[in-house]
Protein backbone atom coordinates (compact mmCIF):
# COMPACT_ATOMS: atom_id res chain seq x y z
CA UNK A 1 0.00 0.00 0.00
CA UNK A 2 1.43 3.37 -1.03
CA UNK A 3 2.32 5.80 1.72
CA UNK A 4 -0.03 8.76 1.95
CA UNK A 5 1.44 12.23 1.42
CA UNK A 6 1.24 14.74 4.21
CA UNK A 7 -0.24 18.19 3.51
CA UNK A 8 3.20 19.84 3.56
CA UNK A 9 4.65 17.23 1.19
CA UNK A 10 1.75 17.69 -1.22
CA UNK A 11 2.21 21.45 -1.10
CA UNK A 12 5.91 21.11 -1.93
CA UNK A 13 5.17 18.81 -4.86
CA UNK A 14 2.53 21.14 -6.30
CA UNK A 15 4.82 24.16 -5.85
CA UNK A 16 7.60 22.28 -7.64
CA UNK A 17 5.29 21.49 -10.55
CA UNK A 18 3.38 24.79 -10.89
CA UNK A 19 5.93 27.19 -9.42
CA UNK A 20 6.25 29.16 -6.21
CA UNK A 21 3.37 31.24 -4.80
CA UNK A 22 0.71 29.19 -6.57
CA UNK A 23 -1.00 27.65 -3.53
CA UNK A 24 -3.31 29.73 -1.36
CA UNK A 25 -5.55 28.77 1.51
CA UNK A 26 -8.78 30.57 2.45
CA UNK A 27 -7.09 32.60 5.15
CA UNK A 28 -4.47 33.91 2.70
CA UNK A 29 -6.84 35.02 -0.07
CA UNK A 30 -7.93 38.65 0.19
CA UNK A 31 -11.52 39.54 -0.73
CA UNK A 32 -10.77 43.28 -0.68
CA UNK A 33 -9.83 44.95 -3.92
CA UNK A 34 -7.76 48.06 -4.41
CA UNK A 35 -9.71 50.47 -6.56
CA UNK A 36 -9.09 53.67 -8.48
CA UNK A 37 -11.92 56.18 -8.25
CA UNK A 38 -13.65 57.12 -11.48
CA UNK A 39 -14.08 60.70 -10.27
CA UNK A 40 -17.84 60.20 -9.98
CA UNK A 41 -19.04 59.33 -6.44
CA UNK A 42 -22.29 57.91 -7.84
CA UNK A 43 -20.47 55.59 -10.25
CA UNK A 44 -17.95 54.52 -7.59
CA UNK A 45 -20.86 53.57 -5.32
CA UNK A 46 -22.65 51.67 -8.09
CA UNK A 47 -19.55 49.60 -8.85
CA UNK A 48 -19.43 48.72 -5.16
CA UNK A 49 -15.70 48.97 -4.39
CA UNK A 50 -15.15 52.68 -4.95
CA UNK A 51 -13.97 52.62 -8.56
CA UNK A 52 -12.30 50.42 -11.17
CA UNK A 53 -10.49 47.41 -9.67
CA UNK A 54 -6.71 47.15 -9.73
CA UNK A 55 -5.29 43.85 -10.89
CA UNK A 56 -8.26 43.35 -13.21
CA UNK A 57 -9.30 44.16 -16.79
CA UNK A 58 -12.08 46.71 -17.24
CA UNK A 59 -13.95 47.69 -20.39
CA UNK A 60 -15.50 51.10 -21.08
CA UNK A 61 -17.85 50.79 -24.05
CA UNK A 62 -20.34 53.16 -25.57
CA UNK A 63 -21.47 55.14 -28.56
CA UNK A 64 -19.56 58.08 -29.96
CA UNK A 65 -19.32 61.12 -27.66
CA UNK A 66 -20.50 59.09 -24.67
CA UNK A 67 -17.44 60.06 -22.61
CA UNK A 68 -15.39 56.84 -22.68
CA UNK A 69 -11.98 58.48 -23.04
CA UNK A 70 -13.03 61.25 -20.65
CA UNK A 71 -13.88 58.69 -17.95
CA UNK A 72 -10.55 56.89 -18.53
CA UNK A 73 -8.68 60.19 -18.16
CA UNK A 74 -10.65 60.87 -14.98
CA UNK A 75 -9.45 57.51 -13.58
CA UNK A 76 -5.87 58.44 -14.51
CA UNK A 77 -6.26 61.79 -12.73
CA UNK A 78 -7.60 60.12 -9.58
CA UNK A 79 -4.69 57.67 -9.51
CA UNK A 80 -2.04 60.33 -10.11
CA UNK A 81 -3.57 62.50 -7.36
CA UNK A 82 -3.07 59.69 -4.83
CA UNK A 83 0.71 59.96 -4.82
CA UNK A 84 3.16 62.33 -6.55
CA UNK A 85 5.24 59.33 -7.65
CA UNK A 86 2.39 57.51 -9.39
CA UNK A 87 2.50 57.18 -13.17
CA UNK A 88 0.08 56.05 -15.86
CA UNK A 89 0.36 54.55 -19.34
CA UNK A 90 -1.91 55.58 -22.21
CA UNK A 91 -1.75 53.40 -25.34
CA UNK A 92 -3.07 55.61 -28.12
CA UNK A 93 -4.13 53.17 -30.81
CA UNK A 94 -6.45 55.76 -32.34
CA UNK A 95 -3.69 58.39 -32.62
CA UNK A 96 -6.00 60.98 -31.05
CA UNK A 97 -4.46 61.59 -27.61
CA UNK A 98 -4.26 65.34 -26.94
CA UNK A 99 -2.18 66.31 -23.88
CA UNK A 100 -3.68 69.80 -23.85
CA UNK A 101 -7.20 68.38 -23.61
CA UNK A 102 -6.08 65.86 -20.97
CA UNK A 103 -4.57 68.72 -18.94
CA UNK A 104 -7.95 70.49 -19.02
CA UNK A 105 -9.43 67.40 -17.36
CA UNK A 106 -6.92 67.91 -14.52
CA UNK A 107 -4.45 65.20 -15.62
CA UNK A 108 -0.76 65.77 -14.85
CA UNK A 109 0.42 64.91 -18.35
CA UNK A 110 4.09 64.91 -17.30
CA UNK A 111 3.41 61.63 -15.46
CA UNK A 112 1.51 59.95 -18.31
CA UNK A 113 3.58 57.78 -20.64
CA UNK A 114 2.04 57.61 -24.13
CA UNK A 115 2.57 54.87 -26.71
CA UNK A 116 1.23 55.56 -30.20
CA UNK A 117 0.65 52.38 -32.18
CA UNK A 118 -2.32 50.30 -33.28
CA UNK A 119 -0.36 47.10 -33.95
CA UNK A 120 -1.92 44.56 -31.62
CA UNK A 121 1.13 42.28 -31.53
CA UNK A 122 3.49 45.14 -30.61
CA UNK A 123 1.12 46.34 -27.87
CA UNK A 124 0.75 42.96 -26.18
CA UNK A 125 4.43 42.07 -26.53
CA UNK A 126 5.30 45.45 -25.05
CA UNK A 127 3.05 44.72 -22.07
CA UNK A 128 3.77 41.05 -21.37
CA UNK A 129 7.04 40.51 -23.26
CA UNK A 130 8.11 37.63 -25.49
CA UNK A 131 8.73 34.00 -24.56
CA UNK A 132 10.87 31.29 -26.10
CA UNK A 133 10.74 27.52 -25.68
CA UNK A 134 13.90 25.44 -25.37
CA UNK A 135 13.66 22.77 -28.07
CA UNK A 136 15.39 20.20 -25.85
CA UNK A 137 14.10 20.83 -22.32
CA UNK A 138 10.81 22.43 -23.45
CA UNK A 139 11.32 25.01 -20.74
CA UNK A 140 9.60 28.34 -21.34
CA UNK A 141 11.63 31.49 -20.62
CA UNK A 142 11.29 35.18 -21.37
CA UNK A 143 13.31 36.41 -24.32
CA UNK A 144 12.08 39.97 -23.80
CA UNK A 145 10.62 41.48 -20.65
CA UNK A 146 7.44 43.50 -20.91
CA UNK A 147 6.31 46.62 -19.09
CA UNK A 148 4.20 44.58 -16.65
CA UNK A 149 7.24 42.40 -15.84
CA UNK A 150 9.09 45.56 -14.80
CA UNK A 151 6.10 46.63 -12.67
CA UNK A 152 6.12 43.26 -10.88
CA UNK A 153 9.87 43.32 -10.30
CA UNK A 154 9.93 47.00 -9.32
CA UNK A 155 13.49 47.44 -10.59
CA UNK A 156 12.87 49.95 -13.39
CA UNK A 157 12.10 53.40 -11.91
CA UNK A 158 10.03 54.31 -14.99
CA UNK A 159 7.45 51.63 -14.20
CA UNK A 160 7.84 51.18 -10.44
CA UNK A 161 4.70 53.16 -9.56
CA UNK A 162 2.71 52.44 -12.70
CA UNK A 163 -0.80 51.54 -11.58
CA UNK A 164 -3.15 52.20 -14.50
CA UNK A 165 -2.97 51.37 -18.21
CA UNK A 166 -5.52 52.63 -20.74
CA UNK A 167 -5.86 51.15 -24.24
CA UNK A 168 -7.76 53.48 -26.59
CA UNK A 169 -9.26 51.62 -28.31
CA UNK A 170 -9.73 47.89 -28.81
CA UNK A 171 -11.84 48.34 -31.95
CA UNK A 172 -8.94 49.81 -33.97
CA UNK A 173 -6.32 47.18 -33.15
CA UNK A 174 -4.50 46.00 -36.25
CA UNK A 175 -3.86 42.28 -35.88
CA UNK A 176 -1.05 40.31 -37.60
CA UNK A 177 -3.68 38.57 -39.75
CA UNK A 178 -4.87 41.92 -41.14
CA UNK A 179 -1.36 43.32 -41.59
CA UNK A 180 -0.27 40.34 -43.70
CA UNK A 181 -3.50 40.20 -45.73
CA UNK A 182 -3.82 41.54 -49.27
CA UNK A 183 -5.44 44.95 -49.71
CA UNK A 184 -9.21 44.65 -49.80
CA UNK A 185 -9.29 41.08 -48.52
CA UNK A 186 -11.86 40.53 -45.78
CA UNK A 187 -10.88 38.45 -42.74
CA UNK A 188 -13.37 36.83 -40.43
CA UNK A 189 -13.23 38.15 -36.83
CA UNK A 190 -9.49 39.01 -36.65
CA UNK A 191 -9.69 40.87 -33.32
CA UNK A 192 -11.59 38.14 -31.40
CA UNK A 193 -9.25 35.47 -32.76
CA UNK A 194 -6.23 37.48 -31.64
CA UNK A 195 -7.60 38.41 -28.21
CA UNK A 196 -8.80 34.89 -27.39
CA UNK A 197 -5.13 33.85 -27.21
CA UNK A 198 -3.43 36.98 -25.91
CA UNK A 199 -5.89 37.80 -23.11
CA UNK A 200 -5.06 34.46 -21.48
CA UNK A 201 -1.48 35.70 -21.18
CA UNK A 202 -2.40 39.26 -20.14
CA UNK A 203 -4.92 38.48 -17.37
CA UNK A 204 -2.56 36.76 -14.86
CA UNK A 205 0.21 39.31 -15.45
CA UNK A 206 -2.16 42.22 -14.81
CA UNK A 207 -3.21 40.51 -11.57
CA UNK A 208 0.40 39.99 -10.44
CA UNK A 209 1.32 43.59 -11.25
CA UNK A 210 -1.85 44.86 -9.50
CA UNK A 211 -2.45 47.31 -12.34
CA UNK A 212 -5.85 48.56 -13.46
CA UNK A 213 -6.10 47.79 -17.18
CA UNK A 214 -8.85 49.75 -18.94
CA UNK A 215 -9.77 48.87 -22.50
CA UNK A 216 -11.90 51.46 -24.27
CA UNK A 217 -14.26 49.93 -26.81
CA UNK A 218 -16.86 51.01 -29.31
CA UNK A 219 -20.39 49.80 -29.92
CA UNK A 220 -21.58 48.07 -33.06
CA UNK A 221 -25.07 47.07 -34.21
CA UNK A 222 -25.85 43.53 -35.37
CA UNK A 223 -27.67 44.03 -38.65
CA UNK A 224 -30.79 41.94 -39.03
CA UNK A 225 -31.26 41.21 -35.31
CA UNK A 226 -34.95 41.63 -34.54
CA UNK A 227 -35.17 40.71 -30.84
CA UNK A 228 -33.16 41.72 -27.80
CA UNK A 229 -30.37 44.23 -27.63
CA UNK A 230 -28.85 44.56 -31.13
CA UNK A 231 -25.71 46.33 -29.90
CA UNK A 232 -22.40 44.58 -29.37
CA UNK A 233 -18.75 45.53 -28.93
CA UNK A 234 -15.69 44.34 -30.89
CA UNK A 235 -13.52 41.71 -29.23
CA UNK A 236 -15.82 38.71 -29.16
CA UNK A 237 -16.60 36.46 -26.21
CA UNK A 238 -12.97 36.24 -25.04
CA UNK A 239 -12.84 39.92 -24.08
CA UNK A 240 -16.14 39.71 -22.20
CA UNK A 241 -14.90 36.73 -20.21
CA UNK A 242 -11.55 38.40 -19.44
CA UNK A 243 -13.14 41.59 -18.08
CA UNK A 244 -13.98 41.84 -14.39
CA UNK A 245 -15.93 45.05 -14.96
CA UNK A 246 -17.83 46.19 -18.04
CA UNK A 247 -19.40 49.64 -18.26
CA UNK A 248 -21.64 50.77 -21.09
CA UNK A 249 -22.03 54.54 -21.36
CA UNK A 250 -24.61 56.58 -23.20
CA UNK A 251 -25.21 60.35 -23.32
CA UNK A 252 -28.55 61.68 -22.15
CA UNK A 253 -29.39 64.60 -24.43
CA UNK A 254 -32.87 65.54 -23.25
CA UNK A 255 -33.61 69.22 -22.65
CA UNK A 256 -33.17 68.99 -18.87
CA UNK A 257 -29.97 66.89 -19.13
CA UNK A 258 -27.96 69.22 -21.35
CA UNK A 259 -25.58 71.68 -19.64
CA UNK A 260 -25.48 75.18 -21.14
CA UNK A 261 -23.48 78.30 -20.34
CA UNK A 262 -24.86 81.79 -19.82
CA UNK A 263 -24.93 82.32 -23.59
CA UNK A 264 -27.06 79.22 -24.15
CA UNK A 265 -24.19 77.29 -25.73
CA UNK A 266 -24.12 73.55 -25.04
CA UNK A 267 -21.06 72.76 -22.91
CA UNK A 268 -21.91 69.35 -21.46
CA UNK A 269 -24.53 66.71 -20.75
CA UNK A 270 -25.51 63.89 -18.41
CA UNK A 271 -24.01 60.44 -18.95
CA UNK A 272 -25.70 57.22 -17.87
CA UNK A 273 -23.28 54.38 -17.13
CA UNK A 274 -24.70 50.87 -16.90
CA UNK A 275 -22.74 48.02 -15.32
CA UNK A 276 -23.07 45.07 -17.69
CA UNK A 277 -20.68 42.80 -15.78
CA UNK A 278 -19.16 43.10 -12.33
CA UNK A 279 -17.03 40.44 -10.63
CA UNK A 280 -16.11 42.69 -7.70
CA UNK A 281 -19.62 43.87 -6.84
CA UNK A 282 -23.24 43.61 -7.88
CA UNK A 283 -23.93 43.82 -11.63
CA UNK A 284 -26.72 45.60 -13.51
CA UNK A 285 -26.63 48.78 -11.47
CA UNK A 286 -26.36 52.17 -13.12
CA UNK A 287 -25.26 55.70 -12.28
CA UNK A 288 -25.64 59.13 -13.81
CA UNK A 289 -23.08 61.90 -13.72
CA UNK A 290 -22.52 65.23 -15.47
CA UNK A 291 -19.65 66.02 -17.81
CA UNK A 292 -18.45 69.26 -19.33
CA UNK A 293 -16.43 68.98 -22.50
CA UNK A 294 -13.62 71.26 -21.31
CA UNK A 295 -13.56 70.12 -17.66
CA UNK A 296 -14.49 66.45 -17.44
CA UNK A 297 -16.77 65.15 -14.69
CA UNK A 298 -18.44 68.00 -12.76
CA UNK A 299 -21.06 68.48 -10.02
CA UNK A 300 -19.61 65.79 -7.74
CA UNK A 301 -21.15 67.68 -4.79
CA UNK A 302 -24.61 67.00 -6.19
CA UNK A 303 -23.81 63.29 -6.46
CA UNK A 304 -22.58 63.25 -2.85
CA UNK A 305 -25.74 65.03 -1.71
CA UNK A 306 -27.98 62.46 -3.39
CA UNK A 307 -25.90 59.61 -1.95
CA UNK A 308 -26.08 61.13 1.53
CA UNK A 309 -29.88 61.25 1.22
CA UNK A 310 -29.93 57.71 -0.20
CA UNK A 311 -27.90 56.33 2.72
CA UNK A 312 -29.86 58.26 5.33
CA UNK A 313 -27.02 60.58 6.34
CA UNK A 314 -29.21 63.56 5.44
CA UNK A 315 -32.64 63.26 6.97
CA UNK A 316 -35.81 64.41 5.23
CA UNK A 317 -38.53 65.50 7.67
CA UNK A 318 -40.91 65.75 4.69
CA UNK A 319 -40.78 65.66 0.90
CA UNK A 320 -39.77 69.32 0.61
CA UNK A 321 -37.23 69.67 3.44
CA UNK A 322 -33.73 68.43 4.24
CA UNK A 323 -31.69 68.45 7.44
CA UNK A 324 -28.28 69.80 6.37
CA UNK A 325 -25.64 70.19 9.10
CA UNK A 326 -28.40 70.26 11.72
CA UNK A 327 -30.41 72.97 9.94
CA UNK A 328 -33.79 72.37 8.31
CA UNK A 329 -33.73 73.72 4.75
CA UNK A 330 -36.67 73.77 2.37
CA UNK A 331 -36.09 72.82 -1.28
CA UNK A 332 -33.48 70.60 -2.89
CA UNK A 333 -31.60 73.41 -4.64
CA UNK A 334 -31.25 75.44 -1.44
CA UNK A 335 -30.19 72.35 0.52
CA UNK A 336 -27.58 71.48 -2.12
CA UNK A 337 -26.11 75.01 -1.99
CA UNK A 338 -25.85 74.84 1.80
CA UNK A 339 -24.40 71.31 1.61
CA UNK A 340 -21.70 72.37 -0.88
CA UNK A 341 -20.36 75.29 1.16
CA UNK A 342 -18.31 73.26 3.65
CA UNK A 343 -15.48 71.53 1.74
CA UNK A 344 -14.21 69.67 4.80
CA UNK A 345 -17.67 68.31 5.53
CA UNK A 346 -18.02 67.17 1.92
CA UNK A 347 -14.89 65.06 2.23
CA UNK A 348 -16.16 63.57 5.50
CA UNK A 349 -19.47 62.67 3.88
CA UNK A 350 -17.59 61.12 0.96
CA UNK A 351 -15.46 58.98 3.28
CA UNK A 352 -18.47 57.97 5.38
CA UNK A 353 -20.53 56.92 2.37
CA UNK A 354 -17.55 55.04 0.97
CA UNK A 355 -17.05 53.22 4.29
CA UNK A 356 -20.72 52.26 4.36
CA UNK A 357 -20.91 50.60 0.95
CA UNK A 358 -17.45 49.03 1.28
CA UNK A 359 -18.60 47.37 4.50
CA UNK A 360 -21.68 46.01 2.74
CA UNK A 361 -24.25 48.50 4.02
CA UNK A 362 -27.00 49.20 1.52
CA UNK A 363 -29.67 51.92 1.68
CA UNK A 364 -32.48 50.87 3.99
CA UNK A 365 -30.40 48.33 5.94
CA UNK A 366 -30.22 50.46 9.09
CA UNK A 367 -33.32 52.60 9.06
CA UNK A 368 -33.58 55.16 11.81
CA UNK A 369 -29.83 55.80 12.11
CA UNK A 370 -29.76 58.93 9.93
CA UNK A 371 -29.96 61.32 12.86
CA UNK A 372 -27.17 59.52 14.76
CA UNK A 373 -24.87 59.48 11.71
CA UNK A 374 -25.57 63.15 10.95
CA UNK A 375 -24.93 64.18 14.56
CA UNK A 376 -21.61 62.32 14.59
CA UNK A 377 -20.54 64.05 11.38
CA UNK A 378 -21.53 67.46 12.75
CA UNK A 379 -19.67 66.83 16.03
CA UNK A 380 -16.56 65.84 14.05
CA UNK A 381 -16.67 69.15 12.17
CA UNK A 382 -17.01 71.31 15.29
Amino acid sequence: MAKKMTASEAEREISKFFGEDTIFFDGNISTKYDAISTGSPALDESIGIGGVPMGRITQFAGKESSGKTMLALSCIKQYLDKNPNNTALFIDAEYTYDPAWAAKQGVDTDRVMVIKTNEAKAIFEGLIGKVKVNSVTKKVTKSMRGILDHVIEGTDPRFKDLGIIVLDSIAVLNTPLEISADIGKANMAPIPRFLSTELKKLTPVVAQANVAFIGINQVRVNLGQMFGDPTTSPGGKALKHACSLMLNMAPILSADSVIKNSSGEKIGHVVRAKIQKNKVGAPFRQAEYKVEYEKGIVEQNEELFDLAVKYGLIDRPNNQSYMVYGEKIRGRDAALISFSKDKIALEEYNLKIRDMYLSGVRPGDDEGTAEEETNSLIEGME
